[in-house]
């Protein structure tokens, strides 16, 4: 019989899919405007729409490959330790070979189809937005947030959907789902599908960050501090490539971004939820009471779907403002009652003895997210102190520029990392005071039993849920966005009245704010899952330990003291004052710098060869800046296409290699260290790019604004370098550490078959 959570997931997942094709059909029905716009829109509908088809041909090709060595590498580590001792297991090891083989195929053709319907849904809403403008500002508004809401409804629906119809056809292929061992089977099957979708989240915000940069700093270098010509002007031949990227950059990008948090962490929830299901299973506990554990991600993700209504309802519908910002607000803290309504229901109903303590947990992820975007708002806003200081900074010289938003960038992490710890904290006391029943005291971690500790993690995971309550309605502001964005482009390059253009200005304005704060919600999330995800990879790394096992001609189960003794033995083998360990520390905090160095390189290379072509085309074409001749878009929109498909590769080879080399030399713990250090300074080092780069951008905002002589004078061009060192660091390397500290963790889940292999075990005491 199928648990009645999987079914609710399940159903709550479907219900937001339609509600998705729904806005997705409203939207088509709206009109376009005139035939200008039409033109202009057809453009970068057609440049988004060939990169992201080039794009998913490449990933697709990819995953493949990958699922298959996926699955070759899982029999291998299983065929090296488990086979000699349990021959009469190879079919169970065949099978979930396959099953996490496929699972990678299936994670990144989910994540692929959220990332398409987010960029297809805001080339359809952009020109739209833009005709609704001359209607009102409201007009604008509702027609942006609606095809926002596509990304926030299919986003965490497609996922929910995915991972209960999946744990359903698992269970029905591996057998009864009630038993620790096939529990795990289906568990370890699942993690590789957060592995594929991880993977082509990887791809979708690399490779749209470095599309997007590359047309973004050649538009900017070229025509605002050469040619002297305004932003989105129609005589500048990367203008279209410029909205292009906003398109598979911000929304494609940041779509497949939250689309693996939320399946990880309910993944990561699901493993932690196993192991207190195995614990409370030994000391007597009720099964279905203790199935709970396992089963609330699917709950809680209806809860998310849900919860996405009410915000999305109060900000498009909310007719009278004060200005356009305050809908939006309104939208998030209905929902966020919303949620926490849910919330309670769900821990009340669940888990009756002990949901004042986890619902309390998640309460805290949630106060966590609302802090985090706050603080964001405060570095990065368009007034802001720090924003106001690098303008200030910027009417002395363009060095004082770049030297005050490294400052605001380095400054910003302390309020992030303290939030984050004392959610972490917290969340794990309430978790280890929850009255369950203790078994194995013997076994300990310092003086607390280990199931207390398991407990106190599971409280984290309850607060990683509580984080992502939101994630519907934040993934509606971030959708949003781009479409305002584009849509004040169209406006401009179709040379539309000045009434028209007003009214989006402020759209603009609050799009720019907006993908601020999502980009920091996406950072909050993202560490707290990246958390999850590694003490989900210490539980599975024991759970899959053949000493675990006990086969038997009937049945194979696992052996609850075995399962102890190996975890006590791993704990002890994460001492930092190990060799290896400490090695792998080091590694692992020097991977996010050296990705960052890859984008960042891929980024500079095309950003060179864009600003060589629009240079070309003004020298060679003087009537491109008379106003007379049209420019070459399309060359431009060619050279960010290849160079973004060409250089998305290597950056996450180093990802995926990493990780295996460090496990097959030196085990699973050195694996979990690599993780944690790559975890610690992926973090800060994303922090500090994107919201260092926001500052930049939002201080050549403030003097475009009209204050410190505004726009030509010397402090806004000295604001324009600034912005333009700025972009790819907050638009390209930072969002992309997200997903790389996550990769790392889906990996090290994926291929622990592989590091059971430890070919230096031994070598260090």
């Amino acid at each position: 019989m199928i648990n009645p959570l999987i079914l609710t997931g399940l159903l709550a997942g479907l219900v937001g899919i339609v509600v998705a094709v729904f806005i997705y059909w409203w939207i088509d029905r709206q009109p376009l405007g005139d035939e200008n716009m039409v033109r202009v829109w057809s453009a970068i509908r057609e440049g988004a729409t060939a990169y992201m088809r080039r794009q998913m041909r490449t990933i697709i090709l990819f995953s493949l490959t990958i699922s298959i060595i996926v699955a070759l590498s899982v029999y291998a580590g299983y065929s090296v330790r488990v086979l000699p001792a349990y021959p009469e297991l190879r079919g169970e090891v065949i099978l979930e070979s396959v099953l996490i083989g496929a699972s990678v195929m299936l994670g990144s053709l989910a994540s692929l189809a959220a990332a398409f319907l987010s960029m297809d849904a805001s080339t359809r809403a952009n020109v739209r937005t833009t005709e609704a403008a001359k209607r009102g500002t409201w007009h604008a508004l509702k027609v942006a947030i609606l095809g926002g809401s596509v990304l926030g409804f299919s986003v965490p629906s497609i996922s929910v959907f995915s991972l209960a119809l999946l744990f359903i056809v698992y269970s029905f292929i591996v057998g009864e789902a009630a038993t620790p061992f096939n529990l795990r089977v289906i568990l370890d099957s699942l993690a590789g599908f957060a592995f594929g979708a991880s993977l082509s989240a990887l791809f979708a915000q690399i490779g749209g960050g470095i599309y997007t940069k590359a047309a973004d700093v050649g538009a900017d270098l070229v025509g605002k501090v050469e040619a002297g010509i305004p932003e989105d002007d129609p005589r500048n031949p990367a203008v279209i490539a410029d909205q292009v990227g906003d398109n598979v950059g911000d929304c494609a990008g940041r779509g497949a971004d939250i689309f693996e948090s939320v399946t990880a962490e309910m993944l990561g929830t699901m493993i932690v939820g196993w192991t207190v299901y195995f614990f409370l299973v030994e000391a007597g506990y009720p099964t279905i009471d203790a199935l709970a554990f396992i089963f609330l991600p699917f709950l809680t993700g209806a809860v998310r779907v849900v919860a996405t209504i009410p915000g999305v309802v109060v900000s498009a519908y909310q007719r009278s403002f004060r200005d356009p910002f305050e809908p939006l607000r309104n939208g998030v803290m209905a929902s966020a009652v919303t949620a926490i309504l849910g919330f309670f229901l769900a821990f009340y109903l669940l888990m009756p003895k002990v949901w004042v303590y986890f619902f309390t947990a998640s309460l805290a992820g949630i106060l966590a997210a609302i802090v985090i975007v706050l603080v964001t708002n405060y570095y990065t806003g368009r007034e802001a102190k720090p924003v106001v200081e690098i303008a200030e900074a910027s009417r002395v010289s363009p060095a004082l520029t770049i030297l005050q938003g490294l400052t605001t960038g380095m400054n910003a992490t302390f309020i992030p990392i303290v939030v984050i710890a004392v959610t972490l904290l917290a969340a794990f006391v309430l978790g280890m005071s929850a009255p369950l029943p203790v078994v194995a005291n013997s076994y300990t971690i310092g003086n607390i039993p280990i199931a207390k500790f398991i407990y106190g993690i599971y409280g984290t995971a309850a607060a990683t849920l509580g984080m992502l309550s939101l994630a519907g309605i934040i993934m509606t502001l971030d959708g949003a966005g781009p479409i305002t964005d584009n849509a004040s482009g169209i406006a401009e390059m179709s040379e539309l009245s000045s009434e028209v253009r007003g009214r989006l200005d402020p759209l603009d304005s609050i799009g720019n704010v907006t993908k601020a704060l999502t980009k920091g919600y996406a950072m909050g999330s993202a560490a707290l899952a990246s958390l999850l995800l590694f003490q989900a990879f210490i539980q599975d790394y024991v759970a899959r330990n053949p000493a675990v096992l006990q086969v038997n001609a009937a049945d194979v189960s696992l052996s609850f003291s075995n399962l102890m003794a190996v975890m006590d033995y791993l704990l002890n083998h994460l001492m930092i004052m190990r060799a290896d360990i400490l090695i792998s520390i080091l590694i692992g905090a020097m991977l996010p710098f050296l990705f960052s160095s890859l984008a960042l390189r891929a980024v500079t290379k095309a950003a060179w060869y864009m600003v060589e072509e629009v240079r070309r085309q003004f020298r060679e074409r003087p009537g491109i800046l008379k106003g007379i001749e049209k420019p070459d878009y399309y060359r431009a929109v060619d050279i960010s296409t290849q160079f973004a498909l060409r250089n998305m590769i290597t950056p996450t080879l180093s990802i995926i290699l990493t990780p295996l080399i460090i496990g097959l030399l030196f085990g699973g713990p050195a694996v979990g260290a690599l993780v944690i250090g790559a975890t610690a300074s992926g973090i800060v080092l994303a922090i500090t790019m994107m919201w260092g780069g926001a500052a930049w951008d939002n201080a050549k905002k403030y003097i475009e604004a009209g204050h410190l002589g505004g726009k030509g004078s010397p402090a806004h061009a000295a604001a324009v370098i600034g912005d333009t060192v700025g972009d790819p660091l907050k638009d390209t390397a930072g969002p992309s550490l997200h997903i790389v500290i996550k990769l790392l963790n889906t990996i090290s889940l994926v291929f622990i078959p592989i590091y059971m292999l430890w070919l230096l075990q031994g070598v260090f005491p």
